[in-house]
């Protein structure tokens, strides 16, 4: 493994053929990745687990993303032969198929997908990490590979999230390294320091509303190294506490969920955070993955769209 996953973290990795249960999502679904077993399970609305995919070229899935015709695009750091590629899965059948690899791919880790269906990749040691690792964006239709951003302020990028219509030709990444949040201009690859230090100790995990409001969890922030998720401003870097403590453990993903709750993934579970006020509420993986099992989740996103009133994870508030 090509770049520490957790501080301290044992993760044990085998290979099979892969494997699924027919999987029909719908808007609101999570998606998880779980890179213990490896594979892929969605908690579909009503609550019930259900494995997308496991084995096959899934070796350490860390970053999933779905795009408009509701295909999953999974960024693998070990895959295909340990040099990390693009997976894509139809959730319907499981069926896996490589969808970018080798090229600029070092150790990818995250990555989201623009409305025109460009993938943006951020890899902390594409190029081989020499001179450092960057952005970059994958034709989704032949897998070709262009360099958006190199070096500069992010050397180390580990999280991606899209910027929406409030900065267009934008995405946000998060610099676990040098403790950083850099926006980067997807034409012109310029990058801009939106906030660093601070609060910052390990941040992973990104996401925005489209109000604008930046979301990282960071999975060792605060004295008790617990971690937690932190608002960040993203036109003045200022960041706050949304919350902290509590069920945390090592917070390493984040998502926006249909009901505009934050969803969390931690080492135990997913913790649901109201925006607003921090509140938590906590399903633990057991809960969660039921017969399916869940065994390391780390990457997270949502089905697009609005999940039907009442349609809520597991042990979440309504």
């Amino acid at each position: 493994m090509k770049s520490r996953l957790r501080r301290g973290a044992i993760v044990l990795f085998f290979f099979t053929a892969a494997r699924a249960v027919a999987c029909t999502l719908s808007q609101g679904d999570i998606l998880l990745t779980d890179v213990g077993r490896p594979g892929i399970v969605a908690i579909t609305s009503g609550g019930q687990p259900c494995l997308v995919s496991a084995g096959g070229y899934l070796v350490l899935p860390t970053g999933i993303a779905v795009d408009a015709a509701g295909q999953l695009f999974v960024a693998d750091s070990d895959a295909f032969d340990r040099h990390g590629g693009i997976i894509r899965i139809d959730p319907t059948t499981g069926a896996q198929f490589p969808a970018s690899r080798d090229g600029y791919f070092f150790d990818p880790q995250s990555l989201v997908i623009g409305s025109n269906g460009v993938m943006f990749v951020a890899d902390p040691n594409a190029f081989g990490g020499d001179p450092a690792g960057g952005v970059i964006a994958v034709n989704p239709a032949t897998g070709a590979q262009a360099v958006v951003s190199a070096a500069g302020n992010s050397t180390r990028p580990a999280g991606i999230a899209l910027a929406g219509k409030r900065f267009p030709s934008t995405v946000f990444v998060t610099d676990r390294e040098n403790l950083l949040v850099v926006a980067v201009n997807t034409q012109s690859g310029a990058q801009r320091v939106v906030s660093s230090g601070g609060l910052f100790a390990n941040p992973i995990g990104i996401a925005m509303t489209t109000s604008g409001d930046i979301f990282v969890a960071d999975a060792d922030a605060f004295p008790t190294y617990d971690g937690g998720i932190i608002r960040v401003d993203p036109r003045t870097g200022r960041q706050t506490v949304v919350s902290s403590g509590g069920a945390f453990i090592s917070p390493v993903s984040v998502a926006i969920g249909a009901d505009g709750n934050l969803l969390v993934v931690d080492y135990f579970g997913l913790v649901v955070v109201n925006p607003r006020t921090g509140r938590q509420t906590f399903a633990a993986w057991d809960v969660l993955g039921g017969a399916v099992g869940l065994f390391h989740p780390w990457g997270i996103a949502v089905v697009p769209g609005k999940r039907a009133p009442g349609r809520v994870p597991p042990g979440a508030a309504r």
